[in-house]
Parts: C-alpha cells; structure tokens; sequence
C-alpha cells in the first residue's frame, strides 16, 4: 500500500515538471511566438550610431512609434560609424534573444551585416542603408542616388556651366555613401559640371575640413563641394571660408545644424532627408510584419532641397521632431 502511493505521488511530479517544462511564460519566446514580457510585440532595433544628431532625430522617430503602436523596442546603436564588430556584436546578441520578433537594421558594413544575420528566422528590414539580403522583408529610407541627383541639379543651375566640383564621401563602398556620388555626379552632370576631385571624409567635420585644405591648394579651379552629409559640408565651408572664397556647397541629410548653415549662409543648401520618418516607418513595418500584414519591399521617405527660401520653414519642422512631435 504504501509502495502503490508513493509510485502514484512520484508519477504525478513527473506528469506536473513535463507540463512545466511545455508551458512559457510570455515573453521568453515560447508558443506564443515571442514579445516582451507584457505580451507586447517586441522590434529589435540597431542603428549605425546614436551619436550623432541625424540618428537621434531617427531615434525620435523610433520612440513616437514605440509609443502611438504601443509596442516595445530594444534599440541600440554603436559608439560611431565605424564601430564596425561593436555593431556586429549588438546584432548577434538581439538575433540571439527569442523576447525580439523582428529586427530593423542600419548596416554600417552592408555585407558583414549579412554575414552575421545568416539564415535567421526573425524578419528583418533595413533603415537608411539597404543591404544585399535575400530573405529581407523591406527597405525603409531615402532613394539616395535620386535625392542627391536633385542637390547636383541645383548646385549645376548656380554654378553654372563649365564650373569643376569636389565630391567628398563617406566610406568609400558604403551603399548609401556611393548611390549619393553616383547622383551628385549626375545631377551637376546634367548642368555642365564636372566632379574632377574624389575624396571620403569617412562622415567626419574636420576630416572634410582637412580635405578642403589640400584641395583648394591642389585644385584651385573647383568652385563646387558636394558632401556625403551636413557635418562634411559645415567641415568644407570652414575650410573655404578660411581661405577667402565663395564656393557653392551643398550637405546632405538636413539636420538642424545643416539648416541653420543654410540660414547663415555658410552653405549653399542641404539635401534634406526625412530620418524622423525613417525611424517611424520602420517601425510600423516591423510590427505589420509581425502581424503578418503586407508590407512594401521598399518604402521611400522622400528628401527635399532646402535652400535660403525655404529653411527656416524646415527648421521649424526639425524642432518639433526632436520633441518627439512627428
């Protein structure tokens, strides 16, 4: 009798620990397929940085999201954009975490992104810079060969024909960074403008500032600058003011500072993009995703010129973002 009762008590532990073992807690990634541990759909996102003010205007984006959607993001972002195997490293340890649904990614190296992300089941979409990824559900950001194409137009039509400009780029073989060149270059191109000067300030102020330097010595013939971003243009206009000339430069991006530069007169305009959207949108598509909604392979948040006339409109604008204010 007392051998029979305590078979029974042992096999209803047993029967008890397998039911246990079967069930999960919500969140930890179990049956229901994942989430934080309210049971919210949970978006892994890893931007180039969050240093800069460019990303925190995406980062901006990236909350307003968070809150309107009522969902939860892990965001992170390496200390700069060449903080390479410190960004590979965040994104190895979000694929890892089975709490993440989706990932939105801003790939500082393209392909060595890919690389890690392997044949992961999460869905994956990428902002700002697009990547050569089969599985990817999207792409969210600027159609940069053609924003850039409208800012070589406008420099073309001020500085006339015949006139020579310097390119200064980010990393060289940066998707984003090349589809840029490739339409600054056609935009002047289409105005009679030649690009005769190269370099890659690797997105760095005093980096642009230095190349500036060399390149008013070694080509005083260009009287256009084309820059990868706003900080490189505000690095070349210190460098071309220094020396006394008046020069058309152009940024890209259109962050706060590269508007007031506008304003002030230091550069010509500003290629502006829309990094708030960006932020907002991946966002969104991450959750339609996880909801098995329809989601478009490439979704353009636009870019604007902004030019003396319409700057301090666009600053405006930019203000209320940072707040968090779409």
């Amino acid at each position: 009798m007392k051998k029979s009762l305590f078979a029974g008590l042992i096999s209803a532990a047993v029967l008890l620990s397998a039911c246990s073992m079967g069930a999960s807690e919500p969140g930890t990634g179990g049956s229901n397929g994942g989430g934080d541990a309210g049971g919210k759909i949970k978006v892994g996102v890893v931007l180039k940085t969050l240093s800069s003010e460019y990303w925190q205007y995406v980062v901006s984006g990236v909350k307003a999201a968070e809150k309107d959607l009522g969902v939860t993001v892990a965001l992170q972002g390496p200390a700069s954009e060449t903080a390479y195997d410190e960004q590979n490293a965040m994104l190895e340890t979000m694929l890892a975490d089975n709490s993440i649904q989706a990932m939105v990614i801003s790939p500082l190296q393209p392909d060595s992104v890919v690389s890690v992300i392997g044949d992961t089941e999460k869905p994956i979409l990428f902002v700002d810079t697009d990547a050569p990824y089969d599985k990817k559900v999207s792409y969210i950001g600027t159609g940069n060969e053609a924003a850039a194409k409208s800012g070589g137009e406008y420099a073309s039509k001020i500085a006339g024909s015949g006139a020579k400009a310097v390119w200064i780029g980010g990393v060289k073989g940066n998707t984003t960074s090349d589809d840029r060149e490739a339409g600054f270059t056609a935009g002047l191109k289409s105005g009679g403008v030649d690009v005769t000067v190269q370099q890659y300030g690797e997105g760095l102020g005093d980096k642009a500032a230095s190349i500036m330097e060399n390149v008013l010595t070694s080509n005083p013939d260009v009287t256009v600058v084309v820059a990868n971003n706003d900080d490189m243009a505000a690095g070349a206009a210190r460098s071309v003011k220094a020396a006394g000339k008046d020069m058309v430069i152009i940024g890209f991006d259109g962050i706060k500072a590269g508007v007031q530069n506008v304003i002030d007169g230091n550069v010509t305009a500003t290629v502006a993009q829309d990094p708030f959207g960006m932020g907002y949108k991946a966002v969104e598509a991450a959750v339609k995703t996880v909801k098995k909604e329809q989601v478009e392979s490439f979704i353009d948040t636009g870019s604007t010129v902004v030019t003396k006339e319409n700057a301090a409109e666009y600053l405006a604008k930019l203000e209320k973002q940072l707040a968090g204010e779409s």
